[in-house]
């Protein structure tokens, strides 16, 4: 009896898990693409951008779940670091038409920012010891170096590590996948939109709020990477796509 009802808690707790970790990426790359789009080459439609807003929750959630698998979270920051500032440049061309702009800087430096954090909140070191003031230190050096989302993109990624922790932490021993993959609990999707809504109300403005909408693909994940292992795909994807943007710009103005 004890096992049937165990059985019926995990099936309510998988709920529909269709997404693989490549999937999340293919979604908030097309999101991605829109936004870009409609900024540059639509003339800021909202509703193209309004979809784009789902893009980066996807990607804050995906590189938590990529610092809790990764064998090497610093390589892992370390080339991300790198991608951003290959994608610099190409940024700087399609949002901005410059070749150097110093007001804005990419995503890559944000995620980068955020995975950062989660390395010192799970440092056992002197960095473990001063997390929360490297964590606000971090947040507010992104805010200032204009990172894209500031400190309320950082803000983010934290919000989803500390959910994806409490998860974690909640699994009896030798609990299966079906239990694990309970992203998120409802109270701990409450406690998503609430700090997001706030943190991207005080932050960006109310036209953020459309990011909350990522919570429906997230909650979707199944755990697993995927068929292939396209990891490199989509971060050329990023700079590649702004190029090639900049380069209709240019066309369509001639």
């Amino acid at each position: 009896m004890e096992r049937n009802i165990t059985t019926g808690q995990e099936k309510q707790n998988t709920g529909i898990r269709i997404l693989s970790s490549n999937a999340l990426k293919v979604i908030a790359c097309i999101c991605m693409l829109i936004d870009h789009v409609g900024l540059v080459l639509m003339y800021n439609k909202w509703y193209m951008r309004a979809v784009g807003r789902l893009a980066f929750p996807i990607f804050a959630f995906l590189i938590v779940q990529g610092a809790a698998h990764t064998s090497n979270i610093r390589k892992y920051i370390l080339r991300l670091a790198v991608f951003a500032l290959i994608s610099e440049i190409p940024f700087d061309l399609a949002i901005h038409d410059r070749l150097w702009y110093l007001g804005a800087q990419n995503i890559f430096f944000t995620l980068t920012a955020g995975l950062f954090v989660i390395y010192c909140m799970e440092s056992r070191g002197p960095l473990g010891r001063w997390r929360g003031e490297i964590a606000l230190a971090t947040a507010l050096l992104a805010e200032f170096l204009r990172f894209d989302y500031g400190m309320a993109g950082v803000g983010v990624i934290v919000v989803f590590y500390w959910c994806d922790k409490d998860s974690r932490a909640e699994l009896p021993t030798g609990a299966d996948s079906a239990v694990k993959l309970s992203y998120f609990s409802l109270r701990q999707n409450i406690e998503v939109v609430i700090i997001s809504a706030l943190t991207y109300i005080l932050c960006l403005g109310m036209r953020q709020l459309y990011a909350l909408l990522a919570l429906i693909p997230i909650n979707m994940y199944n755990g697993e990477r995927g068929r292939w292992n396209l990891k490199y795909v989509f971060y050329m994807f990023y700079p590649a796509h702004l190029l090639i943007i900049w380069f209709i710009w240019i066309i369509w103005k001639k």
